[in-house]
């Protein structure tokens, strides 16, 4: 009995030296590859050092071409580009708060470009090109107009003409359209108009007969519909995602692809923007992020599909994917204003609407 007590005791007192299993450590997470997909170019922007703003192509691959510096921030340059693909107009509208502002006129083949002011009379809108390539500036001009009485009506003198001014008479004004030649702004078009600076250049024939402009929309910019809050869409969204990351107000908004739709966050008010969470519906039916995403929780997304791919750009991040497989293709960081690098067009002209120039 003593005997077999003392081998208790051992076996006990070995066991209690020993230390307890240390838990295994988390596999690490083995990313996966991209999916291959066919060669595609983005327009992108970077900050320069110290200041100012670069623009560039972004191939598929990594491989980068710098177009060109300017001294202005990124955030909110704007874009035009001619039919044949080969001239490029990058405009800071921040920069008219200092007096007309300026353009950069862009040779794409060659890489050169040369800086321009916009034109002195009036505060301009919007630049883009006609459809032989020249560059035009909308102009909304609503100081210093000499008003005269006309029968019943007032009109505005200008330059010998009489423009009768509109019925409705708040913020009545004129809008211009001006074409560089050598060099120099000739004014092609005069008309009175209502409104206010932002919307007085689209009262012009002009306007209209631009194939590209810095208020058109991007044409690989996927169209949205805003759900609503009862719908069962929107409830099944809620239940997948639990916390949004923010609290900004708005609602769930359905974008449609080729391959289903993508859902996202959708802010409310005059100025509306897709921002995070992003979900769409993988292979076995689940909504789920993008593969790869990783937007802050306050993200802005701008949301563009080309062909066979989708792509997703944040404030600085660019993630393209493959629309059949729904997996990543590709993921630029550092990068603003992402989108895909436009394709020549037909020389027919399209209309202009109100929307951000984005690159």
């Amino acid at each position: 009995m003593v005997r077999a007590s003392c081998l208790v005791s051992a076996v006990l007192l070995m066991s209690a030296c020993q230390k307890p299993p240390e838990p295994s450590a988390p596999e690490p997470e083995v990313p996966l590859a991209p999916v291959k997909v066919a060669p595609f170019s983005l327009s992108v922007l970077e900050d320069a050092a110290p200041s100012g703003c670069t623009w560039l192509r972004l191939e598929s691959d990594g491989r980068r071409r710098a177009l060109l510096t300017v001294d202005a921030a990124c955030d909110g340059l704007q874009f035009a580009w001619s039919a044949d693909g080969r001239h490029a107009a990058v405009r800071d509208p921040a920069g008219s708060a200092r007096g007309p502002g300026r353009v950069w006129v862009v040779d794409l083949s060659s890489g050169q470009s040369a800086a321009q002011l916009l034109p002195e009379e009036g505060l301009t809108g919007a630049v883009g090109f006609d459809s032989v390539g020249r560059l035009v500036a909308l102009v909304a001009h609503t100081g210093d107009l000499v008003r005269r009485a006309d029968g019943a009506r007032e009109v505005f003198l200008f330059e010998g003409r009489r423009i009768p001014i509109p019925e409705t008479e708040e913020g009545a004004g004129l809008a211009h359209a001006f074409r560089l030649e050598a060099g120099v702004w000739k004014r092609i078009e005069t008309v009175a108009t209502t409104g206010d600076d932002a919307d007085a250049v689209f009262a012009l024939t002009t306007t209209e007969m631009l194939v590209s402009s810095t208020v058109s929309v991007d044409p690989d910019a996927l169209a949205l519909q805003s759900l609503e809050e009862d719908s069962q869409e929107a409830a099944r969204l809620d239940a997948v995602v639990a916390h949004r990351g923010h609290d900004v107000f708005g609602g769930w908004a359905r974008v449609e692809t080729r391959s289903g739709p993508l859902f996202a966050w959708r802010t409310a008010g005059e100025q509306t923007a897709l921002m995070m969470p992003v979900r769409w519906e993988v292979d076995d039916g689940r909504l789920a992020e993008p593969q790869g995403l990783g937007l802050s929780a306050r993200s802005p997304v701008q949301a563009m599909a080309r062909g066979d791919l989708l792509l997703l750009a944040g404030t600085t991040q660019a993630r393209v994917y493959d629309l059949d497989s729904k997996r990543l293709a590709a993921s630029f960081d550092g990068f603003r204003g992402a989108r895909f690098w436009p394709a020549a067009s037909p020389r027919v002209p399209h209309g202009a609407t109100a929307a951000s120039g984005q690159p």
